[in-house]
Formats: C-alpha cells, sequence, structure tokens
C-alpha cells in the first residue's frame, strides 16, 4: 500500500470531493465520470447489488482515484464482472495508485465472478491494464480487455 494513502469503500458518490476528479477528466476529453454521475445521481448504477462496489483512494482526505465493479451489463452471460469508471488524477499516476485500486475491485469480485472485463480506447489505460493481468485476446464482444479470476 502506498504511503498516506487509504482505500475505501464507497456507500455514497461524494459528489464535492469528486469535482477535482471531474474537471481534470473533462479538460483530458473523457466523459466517464461524468456518466457515473448522472447514473448513480438517477439511481440506474449505485453499486449496490451483491457483487458491485465502488471504491475511492484518498491521500489526506483528498479523493485521488476511484473505480467500480458492477455487473456487466453488456454481455448477458452470469458470472462475469465489469471494471467501471476507473479514474486516477494525473499527478498520481505512476505511482501505483491503479494499481492499488485495480487490486481492492478484483479482491471484492471474487467469489462473485469467473471473469471481469473492460473497454478502454485509450493508450496509457490499455499498457495499464495489460500490466496488471488484464488480456486482449481471445477478443470478447463489448469489452477491450479481460482478466479470469481464480476459482
Amino acid at each position: 500500500m502506498l504511503v498516506d494513502t487509504v482505500v475505501a469503500r464507497l456507500r455514497q458518490l461524494p459528489l464535492d470531493e469528486l469535482q477535482p476528479l471531474l474537471t481534470e477528466s473533462r479538460e483530458q476529453g473523457f466523459t466517464f465520470l461524468d456518466r457515473l454521475v448522472t447514473e448513480y445521481t438517477n439511481g440506474a448504477n449505485r453499486f449496490d447489488q451483491p457483487g458491485e462496489a465502488l471504491f475511492g483512494i484518498y491521500r489526506r482526505q483528498q479523493l485521488i482515484a476511484i473505480g467500480g465493479l458492477n455487473h456487466d451489463p453488456y454481455l448477458q452471460e452470469s458470472g462475469v464482472g465489469r471494471v467501471r469508471h476507473v479514474y486516477v488524477l494525473d499527478s498520481w499516476r505512476g505511482q501505483g495508485v491503479g494499481r492499488q485500486l485495480l487490486q481492492q475491485i478484483v479482491v471484492a469480485a471474487q467469489g462473485h465472478y469467473r471473469r471481469l472485463t473492460l473497454r478502454t480506447f485509450s493508450e496509457p489505460a490499455d499498457k495499464f491494464y495489460c500490466a496488471v493481468d488484464f488480456v486482449k485476446e481471445p477478443e470478447i464482444q463489448g469489452a477491450t480487455h479481460h482478466m479470469d479470476l481464480p476459482e
């Protein structure tokens, strides 16, 4: 674990704390955190079903990363979870924060899912997910990366 960081399971979306991540992600051309807020606010996705979770990483009470786990809404297949809305503040990338977040998501997925999927079109994100043991082959419809979990 990184010094002075805390991984927290978020029972509610901390909208005020999320603002720096929203602002930075928009500046980088990403809209998935806006979708997170919209779906959380309207009740479409609150990460509150069995096998689902939303996590934040804090440093000195500042939210520096967020990411979640849902049943894969794109595959009508049981036992498949989806890594959703993962974002790490730019100033914290390359320091193990994303890896710490993904480890927590994988732990939460165990016992609920046999496979995790995700979709990204960002080259840095592609490299990150491959570095944390997600694979791209064989291809899975609606996903760019996946990971089979131990049974």
